[in-house]
């Protein structure tokens, strides 16, 4: 038999009962009522004695209804009633240990917001942490940019004047080559003046003594030697046109 045919039929049996008992209830105030004479008269205040009802009402509601739990909640098929009361037992712990596992989650979820809390702190620190070495990191490359444009600036001017200098050398340089150019200019023509002046053509009425001692101031024989030596002649005697060279 199963356990809702159990339950099926402890339910007739209460509901039977049920109903015997409101009978008896009944049939025992019709009584009492007759018994007093009038349905208005009040009984008198006797001392009561444990009614019947009282005992019929334990015995044939509260024990089935006893029986119908335990059927209900512990017993099956199979089991005795030590096994039932074990499993009921088990029951109780794991009721307890659901309990424990409440506190535990309850105990969990607030250790849980706290480290989310620490964690959004921790988040909200390291963003600002962020952001001042942002800030820094900013300064940082706009000094940089502004050293490296000052560098520019500097090497753009040192370049401006390296540049002037070789102008200026240049320019020296020239100058020095112009200068050169024209002591070399006026050497020659002075050279060229020299030679031509180291020279004399013979005039009519003119010897080689004469044209010594006009232009050495001397007509020794050695000035005349001389003379000799660089138009290599081999006598004295000149005539009218020639070109003699004076050394």
């Amino acid at each position: 038999m199963s356990k809702e045919d159990y339950r099926d039929k402890i339910e007739e049996h209460r509901q039977s009962f049920e109903e015997e008992q409101k009978e008896q209830q009944n049939l025992s105030r019709v009584s009492r009522m007759n018994q007093n004479g009038s349905t208005n008269k009040k009984p008198k205040n006797t001392k009561r004695k444990t009614p019947l009802m009282t005992i019929l009402l334990v015995i044939f509601i509260l024990i089935p209804l006893t029986i119908l739990i335990y059927l209900v909640k512990f017993y099956e098929p199979g089991k005795t009633i030590e096994e039932a009361e074990k499993d009921s037992m088990d029951d109780a712990v794991v009721e307890i240990d659901k309990s424990g596992d409440g506190a535990k989650a309850s105990a969990a979820t607030d250790s849980n917001d706290k480290d989310a809390k620490a964690n959004n702190d921790k988040d909200a620190k390291a963003n600002e942490e962020a952001k001042e070495q942002a800030k820094k990191d900013a300064e940082k490359l706009a000094e940089k940019e502004k050293a490296t444009e000052e560098a520019k600036k500097a090497e753009a001017k040192k370049a401006e004047e390296a540049k002037l200098a070789q102008q200026q050398a240049e320019a020296a340089r020239k100058a020095e080559e112009a200068k050169k150019a024209e002591q070399a200019r006026k050497a020659e023509e002075a050279k060229q003046a020299a030679a031509k002046a180291s020279t004399h053509t013979v005039k009519e009425n003119e010897n080689l003594y004469r044209i010594a001692l006009n232009h050495y101031g001397n007509g020794s024989e050695a000035t005349l030697a001389k003379i000799r030596a660089a138009n290599g002649m081999t006598s004295n005697t000149v005539m009218v046109g020639q070109v003699i060279k004076l050394p």
